[in-house]
C-alpha cells in the first residue's frame, strides 16, 4: 500500500509538479512577477504553466533517467486484456498442432528404432 502511494507520488511529482514548477521559472525569467501574476488570473493557470514547462521538465526526466534508469521515467502499472476475435483460426491452429505433434512422435519412434538396431548391431561385433 505503502508503496503504491509512493510510486503514485513519484509519477506526480514528474509528470505534473516539475513541468509546473519549471513553468513558474520560465515565466518569471520571461517577464517577470507580473507575467506569473497574469497566468494566475487565468482561467487554468496549472495548466498553462505545466504547458510552459513540459519541454524542459522533459529533458530533465530524461536527464535524471540516464543517471538512475526507471527514475525519469516511473514505470505505470497498466491492465492488459486479451480479446480473441478469430475463434475459427484456432480450431486451424489446433489441427496443425496435433498433425505436427503425431509427425514428431512418428519420427522419434523411428529414431528410437534406429538407435536399438545400431546397438543390436555394435554388440554382435
Amino acid at each position: 500500500m505503502a508503496k503504491d502511494q509512493l510510486r503514485e507520488f513519484h509519477l506526480f511529482a514528474l509528470e505534473s509538479a516539475l513541468p509546473f514548477g519549471i513553468g513558474i521559472i520560465k515565466n518569471a525569467k520571461t517577464g517577470g512577477i507580473q507575467k506569473i501574476m497574469d497566468v494566475f488570473k487565468s482561467k487554468d493557470p496549472f495548466s498553462e504553466f505545466q504547458v510552459d514547462g513540459e519541454t524542459s521538465a522533459k529533458s530533465v526526466r530524461d536527464k535524471i533517467d540516464q543517471l538512475i534508469p526507471g527514475l525519469g521515467y516511473p514505470v505505470v502499472s497498466v491492465d492488459v486484456t486479451v480479446e480473441e476475435n478469430y475463434p475459427d483460426h484456432e480450431s486451424n491452429d489446433q489441427d496443425s498442432l496435433v498433425a505436427t505433434l503425431n509427425r514428431i512422435d512418428t519420427e522419434i519412434d523411428q529414431l528410437r528404432r534406429l538407435i536399438s538396431d545400431d546397438s543390436l548391431n555394435r554388440d554382435s561385433k
